[in-house]
């Protein structure tokens, strides 16, 4: 018993900080969840606003010179790039917090 108590004193420095290391990645765990959850509200208002754009500038395209091809519009193309971009992030951070939120079932899903 003695031996198990000297150990315990001796190592007490190693026992606390392995036992914060592994509080500090639960906070860390959770606190994505948080943030991911957070982004993906952003993104989709990012998403809105890039596709009210993108309906603005169409609008003025076809008053202003109908005979124009739209997506020959450097303009537009930037707003459709932008819009992609946003999209993909989107389903990106979806996808992660589908898999922390339910792992078994995303296992299941790629079988």
């Amino acid at each position: 018993m003695s031996e198990g108590f000297r150990y315990n004193m001796q190592h007490l420095g190693d026992i606390v900080v392995g036992k914060l290391t592994k509080i500090c990645c639960a906070i860390k765990e959770s606190t994505r969840g948080i943030i991911l959850t957070y982004d993906i509200h952003d993104l989709e208002k990012e998403r809105i606003h890039l596709i009210r754009d993108i309906g603005r500038r169409i609008v003025a395209i076809r008053k202003n010179h109908p005979e124009l091809d739209i997506f020959r519009d450097d303009q537009l193309m930037e707003l459709f790039f932008k819009l992609d971009k946003v999209e993909a992030g989107l389903e990106d951070r979806e996808k992660e917090r589908k898999a922390k939120l339910d792992p078994a079932n995303l296992a299941a899903e790629e079988a």
